[in-house]
């Protein structure tokens, strides 16, 4: 035991020594910060660009619905939120509308689009409020603007709507009343409390299943990598030599593990300074809150899912490294156990949106999928405790059979050199006493 608990202070000193390890613990979280931050600073800072568009009503009619609108700044905010308090980034708007149906003010518009002297125009047919196949068209350069051009769509069929009920006599302000007080919520039940859920669980369930997803194969490869480096130097020769196999190969995934909670936990703190303020605003637009969805329980559930997750895959990642000699080879040995850890993620949006069905019952209680379906199943519906505790129970009996099964692989398989071993020979190893 005492040898065992020397392997595992050595990966662990190895691994968090290693420049690898710490740019990946540093560096990684704020190039990720970045990639979020940048595109919101950029927007803010586009706020303050006016964008000048002209509006060339062909009808005479519709025109004045962007009146309100005219030669001023706008918020890029649909008409139907315009009561929101939430300010939407992007540039400002300058609207100018011509009553003309006459090819030569388009052609001059254009030109002045061509010249950059405007950012676009709008043209409304003639037959644009009799005529249900007509198609009000805006000219651009950059057609990518999708800000832009929802906001001129919108005003444009608000517009075309009231002039039609206009046309067949009924009041568009009687039909703006009725159509007020629409509201439609959903409300997450739990027996302690009703709140807003808006997809919060169904995104919360998602990030934490693509994170287990590409921790298990991270670390996983790290230990498969280690034992093939090993084998290779014949530094394994020396250590089976006053070490029992089955130890090292505790020893090492308990210190890479180790190492991973290490880097985990300084992620977490990285992320819960950053998203300080910036998760309830987040949540709050999304009509939820952070205590709905990320609740000391979920968090330990989240730990607990990754610790044991990492115990099954380091494990079976570590025994398929003993089996080959070159990192080349590596790929097509744990390719199956990859596959293991992808089935989950292409599951997890049906097993999210049906959290109890009896198909999602079941995959979520299959040990190698249980910590990212059932920790997705947590976030969105939280099932009965017994089934969360039963998938303990399953989860720690696979990694016992596991750890069986791969210490029989690993202590034949890290002193055989020379040669690429079928799956025959393989299972052959089961048998030595």
């Amino acid at each position: 035991m005492n040898k065992m608990f020397i392997v595992l202070k050595h990966e662990f000193r190895q691994k968090i020594r290693s420049k690898a390890f710490i740019i990946l613990t540093f560096i990684a979280p704020l190039l990720m910060a970045a990639l979020i931050a940048v595109p919101i600073f950029i927007s803010v800072m586009n706020e303050g660009i006016d964008k000048q568009i002209v509006i060339i009503d062909g009808t005479g009619k519709l025109g004045k619905y962007f009146a309100a609108d005219t030669g001023k700044r706008t918020i890029l905010q649909s008409p139907g939120n315009a009561n929101s308090s939430n300010k939407s980034f992007g540039p400002s708007l300058h609207l100018t509308v011509i009553n003309s149906e006459t090819s030569n003010t388009a052609d001059s518009l254009k030109a002045l689009l061509l010249k950059k002297k405007i950012s676009g125009y709008v043209e409304i047919p003639v037959d644009a409020i009799t005529d249900s196949t007509s198609v009000a068209t805006l000219r651009v350069t950059n057609a990518n603007d999708f800000t832009v051009e929802e906001f001129l769509s919108t005003h444009y069929r608000d517009a075309l709507f009231s002039e039609r009920l206009k046309t067949s006599g009924i009041d568009p302000d009687f039909v703006k009343h009725a159509r007020q007080g629409a509201e439609f919520s959903t409300l997450k039940v739990s027996e302690e409390k009703e709140t807003k859920d808006n997809g919060v669980g169904f995104i919360a369930g998602y990030i934490t299943g693509m994170f287990l997803y590409i921790s298990m194969i991270l670390y996983g490869t790290l230990i498969m990598q280690s034992v093939i480096e090993e084998k290779n130097s014949r530094v394994i020769e020396l250590l089976s030599s006053s070490v029992k196999p089955i130890d090292i190969l505790i020893g090492k995934v308990l210190g890479v593990g180790l190492s991973g909670l290490v880097q985990v936990s300084v992620w977490a703190t990285m992320f819960a300074a950053v998203s300080f303020f910036a998760l309830p605003a987040v949540l709050s637009s999304l009509g939820s809150s952070a205590g709905s969805i990320i609740s000391p329980s979920s968090f330990v559930y989240f730990v607990l899912y990754f610790i044991f997750g990492y115990l099954m895959y380091a494990t079976l990642y570590a025994g398929a490294g003993a089996t080959v000699e070159q990192a080349s080879d590596a790929q097509q040995v744990s390719m199956p156990i990859t596959l293991l850890v992808i089935l989950p993620i292409v599951m997890m949006t049906s097993v999210i949106q049906s959290p109890s069905s009896t198909s999602s019952v079941i995959l979520s209680l299959i040990p190698f999928f249980s910590p990212i379906l059932m920790l997705g199943r947590i976030f969105s519906e939280t099932p009965p405790f017994w089934q969360i505790a039963l998938s303990f129970v399953l989860m720690a009996a696979t990694f016992f059979g596991v750890l069986w099964l791969s210490g029989k692989i690993y202590r034949t398989g890290i002193l055989m050199y020379g040669k690429k071993y079928t799956l025959r020979e393989i299972f052959k190893w089961l048998k030595y006493s």
